[in-house]
Parts: C-alpha cells; sequence; structure tokens
C-alpha cells in the first residue's frame, strides 16, 4: 500500500539522512518486494562517483563501487530515515560489462523509471570530460519521463576555478537543468539532501 502523501511529507520534514541501512541488491525493480516507501534512483555512468555521492549523503561508507567498472548488474536499496530508498543502479558507458545499449540495462531502466515507486531520479555527470551522445540521449530520456530530475556534476573537487565554470557553461549549453556541483563540501552535500527531499515532496 502506497504511503499517504501527508504522512509522508511529514516523516520527510522531521528526518534528513539520519540514518541509512543496506536492505537488498536486486536484478530488476519488479524483483524487489516493494513496500512502496518512495525511491530515488541514482543514475550515471561507470566510475561517474556514485558509491562515493550516496556515502557522503548519508555520512558513512555504506555503498561500494566495483573493482571493475561496469560490473555491477543489480540495483542496490538503502533505506534512508525508514523514510525513502536511496536506488543505486548499474553504471552506463564505454565497458567490458555495461553499455547505454544494452539489453540489460534498457530494460532495466524501461521498468524502473516509469514505476510509481521511483519518486524521483538524480542523474550524475563528470564534465571532466564533455557528455557524449549516450549522455545528452539519457539525460533527454529522463527528462521526458516525468519524473523530477536532478543532475548532479561529480568530481567538482578535482576541478580548479576555470574547469569549473567550463564544466557548468557546458552543462546549460547541453540544456541540463536543475544542476548542482558536487565537491565533497558540506555546503554541496545539503544542497543535495535539500533537492533530493523536495523533488520526494512534489
Amino acid at each position: 500500500m502506497r504511503l499517504p502523501s501527508r504522512s509522508l511529507k511529514r516523516r520527510l520534514m522531521s528526518d534528513s539522512f539520519k540514518k541509512v541501512r543496506f536492505i537488498t541488491s536486486a536484478p530488476s525493480l519488479s524483483s524487489f518486494k516493494a513496500d512502496w516507501k518512495p525511491g530515488v534512483m541514482m543514475v550515471g555512468r561507470s566510475n561517474v562517483g556514485k558509491s562515493t555521492l550516496i556515502n557522503g549523503l548519508v555520512g558513512q561508507k555504506i555503498a561500494f563501487s566495483s573493482k571493475k567498472a561496469g560490473k555491477t548488474k543489480s540495483l542496490n536499496f538503502f533505506l534512508v530515515d525508514e523514510s525513502f530508498y536511496l536506488v543505486d543502479a548499474p553504471g552506463y558507458g564505454s565497458t567490458n560489462f555495461a553499455t547505454l545499449s544494452t539489453v540489460q540495462f534498457s530494460t532495466m531502466m524501461e521498468e524502473a523509471i516509469p514505476s510509481p515507486l521511483i519518486r524521483c531520479i538524480v542523474l550524475l555527470l563528470d564534465l571532466r570530460r564533455k557528455p557524449g551522445k549516450d549522455d545528452v540521449a539519457f539525460y533527454r530520456y529522463l527528462e521526458n519521463s516525468g519524473k523530477p530530475l536532478l543532475v548532479v556534476l561529480t568530481k567538482c573537487d578535482t576541478m580548479n576555478q576555470k574547469e569549473r565554470f567550463q564544466a557548468l557553461k557546458t552543462s546549460k549549453e547541453l540544456g541540463f537543468n536543475d544542476v548542482i556541483c558536487s565537491d565533497g563540501s558540506t555546503d554541496a552535500r545539503k544542497k543535495i539532501q535539500s533537492a533530493i527531499l523536495s523533488m520526494l515532496k512534489r
């Protein structure tokens, strides 16, 4: 049974990434035994820094990246504040294990994104390198899904001021909206947390 929206908003207002626990890994959203708490889908290219961002948001090392890029093929569910899930999706990209065009990844996204369980989406991009056509196409797909979408630029802590400016300029030129630059700082973390909670309240 779906959690009533008024109850959800009340719980989100009282809690803010205070506790987290790993629940399970699942090969697809339909194989997850849903309790209808809302989910925040975390997606991005392999090695983009999803595990680092998740660990930073919850203040502990609970998500781990594979030693081989693209090796992970399951959805990982982390329950935050007993209120919502961070759903860590496999990375896509040019690796031996996963590409955006693979049947497995495409099928996973086509099932998961429209699901009412997924309330909003966080797309991670590393703009130290110009996004490829697959990144832009995937962004357009997510943008057209009708779900609230946040773009987080990762690894900004490795960029100098000029490089950050260029990354933000590139994101605007490509039409990426609602962009936050993640540099590992408390300010950036709070901005991302606030944006996620705002999307969940919609």
